[in-house]
C-alpha cells in the first residue's frame, strides 16, 4: 500500500528552497487603510501567520 503525496507540503517545500516563485502579496485598498486621502508616506505591512497576506498596512504619521 502507498501512502499518498502530500502536495501541500511539497509546494510550501518549493517555495522555501526558491523552486517556485511566490505568489504576489494581495494589496489592500488606500481608503481602507489610512484616513489621509493619498497618503504616501512610509508604513510597516501586517500580514498573516505563515503567509503574505497583508492584513493591515501601519502608517507613519
Amino acid at each position: 500500500m502507498t501512502a499518498k503525496p502530500d502536495y501541500e507540503r511539497i509546494a510550501h517545500l518549493e517555495r522555501e528552497l526558491g523552486l517556485v516563485e511566490a505568489p504576489p502579496k494581495p494589496r489592500l485598498r488606500p481608503d481602507k487603510v489610512c484616513l489621509l486621502k493619498g497618503c504616501t508616506g512610509e508604513y510597516d505591512e501586517i500580514t498573516a501567520w505563515g503567509s503574505d497576506l497583508v492584513i493591515a498596512r501601519l502608517h507613519h504619521h
